[in-house]
């Protein structure tokens, strides 16, 4: 089993998917935060009840998430363990962006 870890830098790292989730999801409003003005906007339309069963997410987010994973995941480079940190000093621009806001994110957690 521990040939499954991903081990970068000297650190064995695993992807928080819980952690995404609640970056990525929006609180829905309730119907007692929804502004007169807004009901106005509707102009007879029925007023929409947003289902609190019903996850909303921010798309941008999402998908801005889902593109540093993937360039974090298909980078084909070999990288030194031994070295520790300096071994990503060699890595490429995206991989490093892909990597720190992973990390500082708390999407890339340590194992």
């Amino acid at each position: 089993m521990d040939n499954l870890l991903l081990e970068i830098g000297g650190k064995e790292l695993y992807l928080d998917i819980d952690k995404m989730s609640e970056l990525v999801r929006i609180e829905p409003k309730s119907c007692e935060t929804i502004s007169d003005t807004e009901n106005e906007n509707l102009e007879g339309e029925e007023s929409m009840l947003i289902d609190e069963a019903t996850i909303q997410i921010d798309v941008t987010k999402y998908e801005m998430y889902r593109e540093l994973i993937g360039t974090l995941l298909s980078t084909n480079e070999e990288i030194d363990n031994k070295m520790g940190l300096v071994a990503l000093n060699a890595t490429t621009i995206p991989f490093k962006l892909s990597y720190n806001t992973l990390l500082m994110k708390g999407i890339l957690k340590e194992l």
